[in-house]
């Protein structure tokens, strides 16, 4: 199988979901200790501890006697719901197993995650390297560039054949380009490179002010002939400043080399 591109951005969105679980397999584990028994099924000290946290915002040793009642009678109903359905057909459906399996993996893969970056925290140095190599991101660099847009890249190296050979940008932009700034010579007005999509932005950022682009530049929209026109760059904040978001970076890319190694070490077949 091809080994898929991942990013904490990605695991993150899988892991949203709640954290309900496969009941048969969590009877078979030990969940502390029982409070109550309903037609067998545990109802245990941590589950009344962790749905106290999770419905009244309290830990379950600041519940009021009233409180504590409450709240156990609620699990006792929950408990009696399930059971009534793992004694019927409603559990059959292998679609609802399937996504009580992938709430359980989400829940599961959630924890190991956590635990992998508790026990792989960001160092100063690894935090100072990634500050480093996003300075351009941090100081919020400011482009202000024109855009001729067309639809076949043969059109786009010959309108960049013309401007090698001295033709006017703008003129070029008010007669050839497609684009909603073509009458107006191109112009996209000044931006950050991050609101473009990804391949224009990089192109962008590679660029010198008064160059245009030597080849043409594909995305969604078509082939792009871009000229670079100013460049203005803000002074970046110190690491402390933001520190979170480079945190953030390191472990992304903390959890996309684990997730490589999982992947190297696994045996995955198409079936």
């Amino acid at each position: 199988m091809k080994k898929p591109s991942t990013s904490l951005l990605a695991v993150v969105a899988v892991l949203l979901a709640g954290c309900a679980a496969d009941e048969p397999a969590m009877s078979a584990v030990d969940l502390g200790d029982v409070i109550v028994s309903v037609d067998g099924q545990a109802i245990s000290e941590p589950m009344l501890a962790y749905y106290a946290r999770s419905r009244a915002q309290k830990e379950s040793a600041d519940l009021s006697a009233e409180e504590r009642d409450g709240l156990l009678e609620e699990l006792i109903q929950l408990r009696l719901i399930t059971n009534a359905a793992e004694a019927g057909d409603t559990l059959s459906d292998s679609e609802f197993l399937a996504e009580i399996e992938l709430q359980r993996l989400q829940l599961i893969a959630r924890r190991q995650i956590t635990a992998h970056l508790q026990d792989n925290p960001a160092t100063e140095a690894e935090l100072q390297a990634a500050y480093e190599a996003n300075l351009e991101q941090f100081a919020g660099a400011q482009y202000r560039a024109r855009h001729i847009l067309v639809e076949a890249e043969e059109e786009a190296n010959s309108i960049i054949a013309e401007l090698q050979q001295g033709a006017d940008f703008q003129e070029l932009a008010r007669t050839r380009s497609t684009g909603p700034s073509g009458p107006n010579g191109g112009d996209l007005g000044w931006f950050e490179a991050d609101r473009m999509v990804p391949p224009f932005a990089a192109a962008v950022r590679a660029m010198e002010p008064g160059a245009f682009s030597d080849m043409p530049v594909q995305t969604r929209f078509g082939w792009h002939v871009i000229l670079l026109e100013e460049r203005s760059d803000a002074r970046a904040p110190g690491l402390d400043a933001v520190r979170a978001d480079v945190t953030q970076l390191v472990e992304q890319q903390k959890v996309e080399s684990y997730l490589e190694a999982l992947r190297a070490n696994a045996l995955v077949e198409d079936r």
